[in-house]
């Protein structure tokens, strides 16, 4: 009988970070728009790309007790021609797989609710209004991803970033500030980004 031979381990958790990397979306194959200056767009390029950063964004919203409204990204969504609406994000993430079924898309947050183009690649979709939503659960959170529920009056939405954790951005804004600016328990300073530069800048201040 023939034997199969086994696949090499992975030597190191680097090794196997950097075969995920590889794996990520491009999303400038999503660009729509007319304008050649859009070609130049990748929403990957927008996430907060290591632990730190995440680590350090996490703890300034606790801390200031603030919202970033995120100028250069509403800018940069409506050049590769999604619909918008009239609000800035305060959190954007550029690959997440969502519901069991895994389709992938990405997450982009503002005052309305939580959007996605998962179910079209073309089009901003809203999935739940903030009215709607009942908490946002951690889940499981691993080296290099992480999960989160949804909970609504409906029931549970699994969400599940493969590549990054940016979204323990997303539940250190709905604990620390969004949520008690829902019950009106506090008022939330929003601050603007019009570049990824200043917003950057100010996590590290």
């Amino acid at each position: 009988m023939k034997k199969i031979p086994e696949k090499p381990v992975k030597e190191s958790l680097e090794e196997l970070k950097k075969d995920l990397d590889s794996n990520k979306i491009n999303w400038a194959d999503y660009v729509m728009a007319d304008d050649s200056d859009s070609n130049e767009i990748n929403l990957g390029d927008f996430d907060l790309d290591n632990d730190e950063l995440v680590a350090t964004a996490s703890t300034k919203i606790q801390n200031e007790k603030a919202l970033a409204a995120l100028v250069y990204i509403k800018t940069a969504l409506s050049e590769l021609g999604y619909q918008t609406g009239n609000h800035n994000p305060f959190f954007f993430t550029s690959l997440v797989n969502i519901s069991d079924n895994e389709l992938a898309g990405f997450l982009y947050v503002n005052r309305d609710g939580i959007h996605s183009n998962y179910k079209e690649k073309s089009e901003l979709q809203l999935i739940f209004s903030w009215d709607s939503i009942e908490d946002i659960e951690l889940v499981e959170e691993d080296e290099f991803s992480v999960r989160i529920h949804i909970v609504s009056k409906e029931g549970k939405l699994t969400i599940f970033e493969p590549y990054t954790k940016n979204m323990l951005v997303l539940l250190s804004i709905y604990k620390n500030s969004w949520k008690k600016m829902l019950k009106e328990e506090m008022e939330i300073n929003i601050i603007n980004f019009d570049t990824q530069e200043e917003y950057l800048n100010w996590l590290q201040e």
